[in-house]
């Protein structure tokens, strides 16, 4: 092989390092938050196994924003998450919080970048058992970025 597959095979390598690291990274270092689901269908006819998730997160009070406006929501520690406050800007938190950039659809709460999960087969015939009680578990850093980890029951603390 001649240097230039070389060097297009180091890109490569280089670009697939760069896309997985900030993910690895969040799911490392972030801590764990639940947020509840509302009920989800664990099959799609058409991707099979992926689980489509509407997460079950109203925004407290009246708010001021504009349609689909990209926010940053405040959530508690407690088992699932609360929203506590929404902001446009990067919000200052407390010893017990943490945030998530989403999208406010009217007095809720969306998180695109969460809404699916891939299961497999026999995990998604256990998660239909279960479709009204589950509870979504993050990893979130302190810069409010989040990577979906798993689905499991729901255990209010």
């Amino acid at each position: 092989m001649t240097n230039r597959h070389w060097i297009a095979i180091g890109v490569g390598l280089v670009a697939m390092l760069l896309a997985l690291l900030p993910p690895l990274w969040v799911r490392v270092t972030g801590d764990e938050v639940t947020l509840a689901l509302r009920p989800v269908d664990p099959l799609s006819l058409f991707r099979g196994n992926y689980v489509d998730l509407r997460y079950d997160a109203e925004i407290p009070g009246p708010v001021d924003l504009d349609a689909d406006d990209a926010v940053y929501a405040v959530l508690s520690d407690t088992r699932p998450a609360r929203v506590l406050r929404v902001s446009e800007d990067r919000p200052d938190l407390g010893p017990d919080e943490f945030c998530l950039r989403g999208r406010a659809v009217g007095s809720r709460m969306e998180f695109p970048h969460l809404e699916q999960f891939f299961v497999t087969e026999e995990r998604g015939r256990e998660l239909e058992r279960d479709l009204s009680d589950l509870v979504a578990v993050l990893r979130v850093t302190d810069s409010c970025r989040a990577v979906l980890v798993d689905l499991e029951p729901r255990v209010d603390r």
